[in-house]
């Protein structure tokens, strides 16, 4: 059975202590996916990218504060309510990146990150280019047949959405220069060489339980029915907030592996996940 391990906006804006967006992720949880990683005959990221404008922003009457930005637009943090001393980077963060950096790698980004902003404008204009997020990682871009042959062991793929396994159809937008024509993710070569996932499983942590993490999942389970999915309880962050019922961690967990349950989706922690 093939294990890919697929680690969810651990970035440093999402999980570092000087984050622009810290979701509270302790060291532990970081070590906890360090350890779960180990034994991964695959690594993916799925990170956010966005650029100073992106309308998940407060700023821009969003939700959010600013995070995730492609690295030209840093110069702007100030603009966008960001201190000086922390981080926007999309970069993943410390102990999994120095786990993963020397691996051969690739970037692939679905062409609907590109018009993650369209709001209905008569033109058709993407928040950057392809350039620019290579860029921002550090790493060109995938070669899908190198990773049909198995020879790829780190692959970076962004996103914005929740749910980081999901697709939307842009086809009708037209062709752009450095952008790709096809509407693809890391998933759908996955699903090309694997079909429904009967060699696979897919061992899932990062940030945060009752959103991303939970959405990807069973979009995963959704696209690989046969396979194995493991939610890592330990080395995910949770979503702690009172008005939403969910007043500390232990009721999250309870909440969270109630909802995993449902889906079919196995619900560990790390010594469970490692035999111990």
């Amino acid at each position: 059975m093939k294990k890919i391990n697929v680690l969810v906006d651990f970035s440093e804006s999402f999980t570092d202590k000087n984050g622009s967006f810290y979701s509270g992720t302790t060291d532990l949880q970081k070590l906890n996916a360090v350890e779960i990683n180990k034994s991964a005959d695959e690594t993916i990221y799925l990170s956010d990218i966005h650029t100073k404008n992106s309308l998940e922003f407060a700023v821009n009457g969003g939700l959010y504060p600013a995070h995730n930005l492609i690295n030209s637009d840093w110069k702007y943090a100030s603009s966008l309510g960001i201190n000086e001393n922390q981080s926007v980077s999309p970069q993943l963060t410390a102990p999994l990146y120095d786990l993963v950096k020397s691996k051969k790698s690739g970037l692939i980004v679905p062409r609907h990150v590109f018009f993650q902003d369209y709001n209905g404008e008569e033109n058709f204009i993407p928040s950057f280019s392809f350039r620019e997020v290579e860029e921002t990682f550090g790493v060109k871009k995938l070669d899908s047949q190198k990773y049909l042959d198995e020879e790829v062991r780190y692959i970076i793929n962004a996103k914005h959405m929740f749910n980081g396994a999901a697709l939307q159809a842009t086809d009708w937008m037209g062709n752009f220069s450095d952008i790709p024509d096809k509407e693809m993710n890391i998933f759908s070569l996955v699903k090309e060489k694997y079909g429904q996932g009967q060699d696979l499983e897919f061992d899932i942590s990062g940030v945060v339980m009752g959103i991303c993490i939970y959405q990807t999942a069973t979009g995963l389970r959704q696209i690989f029915p046969k396979s194995k999915i493991n939610v890592i309880a330990d080395a995910c962050t949770h979503l702690v907030y009172a008005p939403l019922g969910f007043e500390n961690e232990g009721v999250a967990n309870d909440a969270a592996k109630r909802m995993c349950a449902q889906v079919g989706i196995n619900y560990l922690t790390t010594r469970e996940y490692l035999g111990k």
